[in-house]
């Protein structure tokens, strides 16, 4: 699948090749009188002299003002301007063609509702009874150790467990849902390439302090570790091109949720993407 951004970065090379003010400073030719030329940027008049920031050196230099020909180079900066707006316009032209199609190819999830092509993570849900798409952002995790906690119970208990706690901050995810099934599509990328579906797992979870718990971890005194987790039952299957969908299995009660890619490990900066259900 290409990815939108791929088309974009090549439409803003061009633009920066055909000098599109915003995107690059145009370049543009001081016409001799002897017929040469010199590349610049911009130019001012001082007296009988003519500064110029020259595009090949990169610094400013300056010559009499009498050396240029200056028909000669409105006449050639007016043409290439001109050259270069409807280059412009025929780029752009085609990359709206090229978008259109694009979308026209891409993912249909209900009457006139598609997938992104460049990917994500998306819930579908009923809105006014139409259904409507909302993009999931991801959420960095924290690991909370719980120092505090910890140097308290084995001072009491030398042999107890050191606990870890993994978390979302915020109390509530912004995106919400207003049904208990929602449709969940999956398009994440690592750099190994697309990841499959069934890599992703639904954790319900625990709201605590101004927090949601994601994760339990325990660390026992000979090494050995415990996770827990809230997992839903799910299922993962292939939808179109490189999107999953990820069925619950059951229904979803009111309350917080994140989709995270397998079990969440102890790295705090692992994304998961959270969402809530409402009742």
């Amino acid at each position: 699948m290409l990815r939108a951004w791929k088309k974009l970065a090549v439409l803003a090379a061009v633009w920066t090749v055909l000098g599109v003010p915003g995107l690059a400073q145009t370049v543009k030719r001081l016409i001799l009188a002897d017929g040469s030329y010199q590349t610049a940027t911009e130019w001012k008049k001082e007296g009988d002299r003519l500064k110029y920031f020259s595009a090949e050196r990169g610094e400013w230099e300056e010559l009499p003002v009498a050396l240029v020909d200056w028909k000669a180079t409105e006449e050639w900066n007016s043409e290439q301007a001109k050259s270069a707006s409807e280059e412009m316009k025929q780029v752009t032209a085609e990359e709206v063609a090229a978008r259109k199609e694009e979308m026209l190819n891409t993912p249909l999830v209900a009457p006139e509702l598609r997938l992104p092509a460049e990917g994500g993570v998306f819930l579908l849900d009923e809105r006014g009874g139409k259904p409507g798409l909302s993009k999931v952002e991801g959420a960095k995790i924290q690991v909370n150790d719980k120092v505090g906690r910890n140097i308290l119970m084995r001072s009491v208990n030398p042999i107890s467990s050191q606990v870890q706690t993994v978390e979302l901050a915020g109390a509530s995810a912004k995106t919400r849902v207003h049904t208990a099934v929602p449709g969940i599509f999956v398009d994440i990328e690592n750099d190994r390439g697309a990841i499959p579906g069934d890599s992703f797992r639904i954790v319900r979870l625990e709201q605590k302090h101004g927090l949601r718990v994601l994760a339990k971890n325990k660390v026992l005194i000979n090494g050995d570790q415990s996770q827990t987790e809230r997992f839903v039952h799910s299922r993962a299957e292939k939808f179109s091109g490189d999107w999953w969908k990820i069925i619950p299995l059951e229904d979803l009660a009111p309350g917080e949720y994140a989709i995270v890619i397998s079990a969440p490990g102890d790295d705090g900066g692992s994304v998961v993407w959270d969402f809530g259900v409402e009742k």
